[in-house]
């Protein structure tokens, strides 16, 4: 898991994370809006092949990612590596709003 700001990124012209993901190209995301208190993937283990990109556009929660809860806020980015049991768990008091994205293998 990688934890970094917004305002401590260095994209280029055509990558957010060129650092962190090379030239990788996404396969597939999203946006979700969160209820109050919500956790995404209630299934006891959450897994991808590839890495999973959230960049956190409003609110506050918590990122459990194997077995360890990471607080985010807005303006956080978080990089799940392939193989990291995830979840996203949103606060009662202001819930998330995340852009997510999983890369390509």
């Amino acid at each position: 898991m990688k934890l970094t700001r917004i305002s401590d990124l260095h994209p280029t012209d055509s990558r957010l994370l060129p650092a962190e993901l090379g030239d990788s190209t996404i396969s597939h995301g999203g946006v979700y809006v969160f209820k109050p208190g919500e956790t995404a993937h209630p299934e006891a283990v959450h897994v991808h092949s590839t890495a999973e990109v959230f960049i956190f556009i409003q609110g506050q929660g918590t990122i459990p990612i194997d077995g360890v809860d990471y607080l985010v806020r807005t303006g956080d980015v978080v990089i799940v590596e392939a193989g990291e049991d995830h979840h996203t768990r949103s606060s009662e008091d202001d819930p998330l709003v995340a852009a997510w994205y999983v890369m390509k293998a």
